[in-house]
């Protein structure tokens, strides 16, 4: 399918909240959305190589099979294309509390789906070539391209959020259960 839109951003499971200057695709045909795609089914009505940004705000976790989704998201994307993740933490009440979750997202998920992951094993194809550029964990909102302000985040200027970023694996391992992540934020990079 030929992209009519001269964005080339995708923001997948728009919503009624849609990006600004991107492409909205949902599987509801809300509002705001530009395509109305069940986003379960492969392909998606958008031309190969076409995007140079594909923008995942919590919507990500309400997908079937995150192997295909990176699949696609690597057949959409432009070379050098982005994808920006920002998702509930797997600690995060607003992931326990939606029943439409289908998975969780921990500070080293994406790494079974990038080159430099340091996993001996990827769950995608050796032709999907990602590079994890950055990551992060939030007691609040993460930073997101698409975010104009994040709200007050008082363990961001204690020090306290930098501090669990250094140490991901010790936080989320002994103490996520007593001070919850609010969201986790990925940027990947198509190589």
């Amino acid at each position: 399918m030929p992209n009519k839109f001269k964005q080339s951003i995708l923001d997948v499971g728009c919503g009624s909240a849609k990006v600004e200057f991107s492409i909205g695709i949902d599987k509801y045909p809300l509002e705001n959305v530009d395509i109305c795609h069940d986003l379960n089914k492969y392909p998606w009505p958008i031309e190969s190589f076409s995007m140079e940004k594909i923008i995942f705000s919590h919507s990500m976790n309400h997908l079937d099979d995150i192997e295909k989704l990176i699949s696609e998201c690597y057949r959409i994307l432009k070379p050098e294309g982005l994808i920006e993740i920002v998702a509930p933490h797997f600690s995060s009440d607003n992931f326990l509390t939606d029943p439409t979750h289908k998975f969780s997202l921990g500070y080293r998920s994406m790494d079974y789906f990038v080159t430099n992951g340091g996993v001996e094993y990827r769950y995608c194809s050796e032709d999907i070539k990602f590079i994890l550029l950055s990551r992060k964990l939030s007691f609040r909102e993460c930073d997101a391209s698409w975010r104009k302000k994040t709200k007050f985040n008082p363990a961001k200027l204690s020090g306290f959020e930098g501090l669990i970023n250094l140490f991901p694996r010790i936080y989320e391992r002994f103490f996520s259960g007593l001070i919850p992540a609010s969201e986790v934020s990925y940027l990947l990079k198509k190589a």
